[in-house]
């Protein structure tokens, strides 16, 4: 029985996945990063609208 095998050198194999591995943590850092700005303009804006009359009011 002939069994065909493929020969990938393992130094290329593995630069491959460090460098997938290091644009994954890349790229889930600038999400992660979007996220929390996301967060940082979303409590300023709900507390406008909620107590934006009040204090419009108030002057």
């Amino acid at each position: 029985m002939v069994t065909a095998h493929t020969f990938v050198h393992p130094r290329r194999s593995a630069a491959a996945s460090s460098g997938s591995a290091a644009l994954l943590s890349i790229l889930g850092s600038i999400v992660a990063i979007g996220v929390v700005a996301a967060g940082l303009l979303v409590v300023p804006a709900a507390a406008l609208l909620i107590f934006g009359p009040a204090l419009l009011a108030a002057f």
